[in-house]
C-alpha cells in the first residue's frame, strides 16, 4: 500500500494518511510500520497518528470528494489474498462523500503529525 501512495503522490494525487498509533508505533512487534510511516513523511504526504481512540479502525478511501470505498479490507497482501474481507465501492455520491470527509478531517484534528525517524 505504501508503494501505491507514494506513486498517487509523484502522479500529482493529493494524499493523506492517518494511522492508529497504539498500533502501528506502541504495540507494534517490528519495525515496519515505522518504516512505512518514515517513506511516507520523508516523501511528502501528510501523515498522523491518532491515540484518542481504543484503535482507530476506519478504513476507507475518498476519491474526487464524490466517490466512496469502504469496508472491512484492511489494504494489506494477507486481506487480498488470504482473509475474509469485503469492501463496498459507491461511484458518484458527493453526498455521501462529504459525510466520509468530514468524518476523516475529524479524525485529522484529532491526530498528532508523524515525525520521520530519519
Amino acid at each position: 500500500m505504501v508503494h501505491a501512495l507514494l506513486k498517487a503522490k509523484r502522479r500529482g494525487v493529493d494524499v493523506a494518511v492517518i494511522v492508529d498509533e497504539k498500533n502501528n508505533l506502541k504495540e507494534s512487534r517490528s519495525k515496519a510500520p515505522q518504516q512505512a510511516l518514515n517513506l511516507l513523511v520523508n516523501a511528502g504526504i501528510p501523515t498522523r497518528t491518532v491515540q484518542v481512540y481504543s484503535i482507530h479502525h476506519d478504513k476507507y478511501i475518498v476519491v474526487d470528494g464524490k466517490h466512496v470505498e469502504t469496508g472491512s479490507f484492511n489494504y494489506s497482501n494477507a486481506a487480498a489474498q488470504r482473509n475474509s474481507e469485503n469492501v463496498l465501492a459507491l461511484w458518484n455520491h458527493p453526498e455521501l462523500a462529504s459525510k466520509y470527509l468530514a468524518h476523516w478531517r475529524d479524525r485529522w484534528d484529532r491526530g498528532t503529525p508523524y515525525q520521520s525517524t530519519y
